[in-house]
This record gives structure tokens, sequence and C-alpha cells, in this order.
């Protein structure tokens, strides 16, 4: 895929926290389409950081950023995390469809990559079983399915062998050759040496980035590949020229007779960029955003459902279930039973979908969605499995439960019972996901005190007066006295409200507080 337009920042500035130090401030650069570009600066300058706004994985607090191909924009962090609890291959088939490449070409376009980096033999191994260093090269092949426009490569070459890091090497000059952008950070100066047409430099303080345009042309289809290297110079001495054959002569007196003179390396035919990979499926259009929005809750679910954190709640959910209800017992109050304790559930849930995803495998996935996207898969699924959760505990309580009032003289539809039942577990449902929006990440960032706030306002939420869940309950309830199936209507209503005001205010931060 070919980068369109120009890249800027304008006045862009980036901070953790709304009273924490500025890490980039007032970055004003335009980088332009099919451009390689290096960011260098010190430990600690904020090149991390700055990658992560260009990425899309963040958003600046001051400023702001246009010209993102946010459609096809990938990233590699510096370290690839292996908790994920997917084979690579079926990992990688999901993030190209979180790309938007059908699941045949998602797998075809891995195998490839896989094979390149000499990895094809774990296709079918778990993440969690693999080396740093072949989980990196996992990272690697995820941000080249599907052909970027931008790639973002954060010290991505950390890690990997020599073979790989050629691979590597070539991938991005391919990249550039075909239109795209790239942009890398990597510690070693000789990292494609004089081939940069753009060079940022990230001051140590909070200052103006520094920004080298450089007047490199790109390098010719057909050439020769000159290597060299002036001995005892300091490592960006390091050079690599792409010239055309007729040049090449001339090219090497210049070296060789320079004042101390160049140590030739190597020398050999430079491989034009279409050849690299002469194999490699084409990359068919885009799918919509449907079908993305498909694809990351497929992704999340299969992270969800791989991971066995669900095991907790649901186990929760049975056992106090199975000590709260039993066969028998009139239906409406069994229901309102069932409902109540479904809140702290789904609280619970939230907190396992949105913290089930180590924060470098998230960043690679806000690269793909948006980071706001991203986080709206978590909850999704979270909502998904608490509703899931609850209707199956309704069905159950309607199946075994007596059909009559508390005193067992009057009836009780089973049906419009069950109907009930099911809205007073959907508003629990709601509520629940609100009460784990708020008080988990990205809101509430220490564990202890997320825990701790998420049981506090779940159990706030069931008994304070006029909340939703406690009008719902409380009508299950009343009708159970009375023999009268009331639909918890206007409490659905409020809770829905609730709960996209407080998952709003959760994506709104996920794009500003994940590290």
């Amino acid at each position: 895929m070919r980068a369109t337009g120009l890249l800027r920042f304008d006045g862009v500035g980036r901070r953790y926290g709304v009273r924490g130090p500025w890490v980039l401030r007032d970055v004003t650069l335009e980088v332009p389409a099919g451009a390689l570009v290096r960011v260098q600066g010190v430990n600690g300058s904020g090149k991390s950081t700055l990658l992560r706004v260009l990425a899309g994985v963040d958003a600046p607090d001051a400023g702001r950023v246009t010209g993102r191909p946010a459609a096809s924009t990938a990233y590699v962090p510096e370290r690839f995390p292996a908790a994920l609890p997917f084979p690579v291959l079926r990992y990688l088939t999901h993030i190209g469809a979180l790309r938007g490449l059908p699941a045949a070409a998602a797998r075809a376009r891995a195998e490839h990559w896989l094979d390149r980096f000499g990895i094809g033999a774990y296709a079918r191994t778990p993440l969690d079983e693999l080396s740093k260093g072949t989980c990196q090269k996992v990272a690697v092949v995820q941000a080249l399915l599907a052909d970027p426009a931008l790639l973002v490569l954060d010290e991505a070459w950390t890690g990997l062998d020599t073979d790989a890091r050629g691979a590597l090497d070539a991938a991005v000059r391919a990249r550039v050759a075909a239109g795209g952008t790239v942009v890398f950070v990597d510690h070693d100066a000789r990292r494609l040496a004089g081939e940069a047409t753009v060079t940022v430099t990230v001051p140590a303080g909070t200052g103006p980035v520094a920004v080298d345009l450089t007047t490199a042309a790109p390098p010719p289809a057909e050439g020769v590949v000159i290597e060299a290297v002036r001995p005892g110079g300091p490592e960006d001495s390091d050079l690599r020229l792409v010239v055309p054959a007729q040049e090449s002569d001339a090219a090497l007196r210049g070296l060789l007779g320079a004042d101390p003179p160049w140590h030739v390396t190597g020398v050999r035919t430079h491989t034009p960029a279409a050849a690299v990979a002469p194999d490699l499926p084409e990359v068919p259009a885009a799918t919509g955003v449907r079908q993305r929005a498909a694809a990351l809750l497929a992704y999340q679910a299969g992270l969800l459902a791989r991971s066995h954190r669900w095991l907790p709640p649901l186990l929760l959910y049975g056992a106090v279930m199975a000590i709260g209800v039993s066969g028998g017992q009139p239906v409406l109050g069994s229901l309102g039973y069932a409902a109540a304790l479904l809140l702290p559930v789904a609280a619970w849930m939230v907190r396992v979908c949105v913290g089930n995803e180590p924060p470098a495998a998230r960043a690679c996935v806000a690269s793909a969605v948006g980071a706001r996207q991203a986080q709206a898969g978590a909850l999704g699924t979270a909502v998904l499995a608490s509703a899931l959760l609850g209707a199956v505990g309704t069905g159950v309580v309607a199946a075994v439960s007596s059909a009559y009032s508390d005193d067992m003289r009057t009836a009780v539809p089973v049906g419009p019972a069950a109907v009930a039942g099911l809205l007073a577990a959907a508003v629990s449902v709601l509520l629940g996901t609100a009460v784990g929006a708020l008080t988990n990440p990205p809101l509430l960032r220490r564990g202890g005190w997320s825990l701790l706030a998420t049981g506090l306002a779940a159990g706030a939420v069931l008994i304070v007066s006029g909340s939703p869940a406690q009008a719902a309950v409380t009508d299950l309830v009343t009708g159970s006295r009375t023999g009268s199936v009331s639909y918890p209507v206007p409490a659905l209503a409020a809770a829905a409200v609730l709960a996209a005001a407080a998952c709003s205010l959760s994506l709104r931060a996920a794009r500003r507080t994940y590290p």
C-alpha cells in the first residue's frame, strides 16, 4: 500500500498524567510520503513516546497530528510479550483480520513472512512457549502482514538474530521503495546508515524536536550496494550506498581515496524492491468497518476464552446461585436474586477483559484499529460474556423455580417472568459494565485500588436508593409477593445511559494513559 500526503506534527506535546512532566513538547515536523525516517536521541529523551503518538497508540496532549494513514498503520514495540494465549498463526490471522485482510489472505501472508524470518516451524506453537527472540520476530511479522502505508519500528531489531535483522532491513527497503513511510528507532547507528531521507533528533529535555531533512535520493531500481567503514571511527561512520552500476567504480575510488580512507566491507548487486518477495500474496481490498469490528470482537473473545480468566467470575456466579436458588422457590424472587448477583460479576468481567492483554500487544492492536476501538473491543466482549452468562442463569432459574408467588397461591406466568428477569439481568450487565469501565484501566490504573473500587462501587450500585439496579430487583421481589409481573423498562433505559457515559469516559482515556 502506498502512503499518501504529508504527515505533520503541529506543536505536539505529550505527558503522562495531568500534572506529569512533559515528555515531548512543541514538536513540529513534516514527513513526506515514502520517506525513511530515523529518530535518534539519548535514552529517556522521548523517542518511544514520539513513535507511539505517530502510530496512533497515544494521543497528543497538545497540538495535533495530521496525515497519518489511520487505516494502514503498523507498529512494532521494542519488546513483544509472550503472554498471549494464542498459537502463532492464529494470533497473526487475528491481527491480519484487524488490518482488513480476509482470513485466507491473512493466513497465507503470515505463513510467507514466518518463513522469511525463519520461524515457519513455530506456526502452531503457543506464543507463551516461544523465546524472546522468536516472539520479537512474530511482532515484526504482524506489522508486515498488510503492507502498511506507515510502518513504525521502535527498536524492532532488538533480540533478532543476524539473518532476521537482514530480513527486516530488506522489508524496510521494500516498503519505502513501494511508496510506504517507515519511521524507526534503533540503538545501532549503523542500521540503514546513509539511507534515511529524514532524521529526527529528540533532545534530552523538553525543547523542540530538531528535524534534519536530507537530500538523499531514492535508490535506483537496479545497481550496486557498497558497504564501508572507517576503521577506528565512530559507529555512525559506517556507510551503505546503493549506486547505479555505471557509477560504482567512481564511488569505490572516492571511498578508497578519502582521507582517512574508507575500508570497503562488501560489494554486491542491488536487488530491486519488487523482487524482494516475488511469491508474497497480494494484499486484497480491505474489508469494511463492520468486518473489522467483528474481527476485533473475535480477537478479544478468543483472548478471553484461551486465557481462562473468565473461570473465577463464572465459578463465583455458579456457586452463589447454587446457594441462593433452589428448585421450587418462587420464580420472580429467584430471578431478582440472579439479576442482583450478575452486577458484580459483570464488573469483574470488565476487569478481566480490559486487563487481559499485555500493553505491548494492546499497542499493536491500537495501531491497527485505534486505541479507542481497542478499548471498545474489550468492553464489548465483557458485555457479551456477561449477557450470555445472564441469559443462561435466567433460563436455569426459570426452569427450576416454582411459577407461583411467595405465598404459593397466585400463579405467575413463566414466560413473562423470564422476560422480566432477562430485562433485570440486562440492567445489571449494563451497570456492572459501567462500574468496571470507571474503576479499571485506563481510568484507574493501580491494581489494589482498582479492585477495591470495583467491589465497593458494585455493592453501592445495588443498594443505593434510586439506582436502576435496585429498582429492577425491587420490581421482581415486589412482584413475587403480589404475583404480578412488571418489566423494568425505565431502569433499563437509565442503565443504558449510565453505561454509555461510563464507557465513553473509558474510551476517551484509552489513548492518553496506556503506558
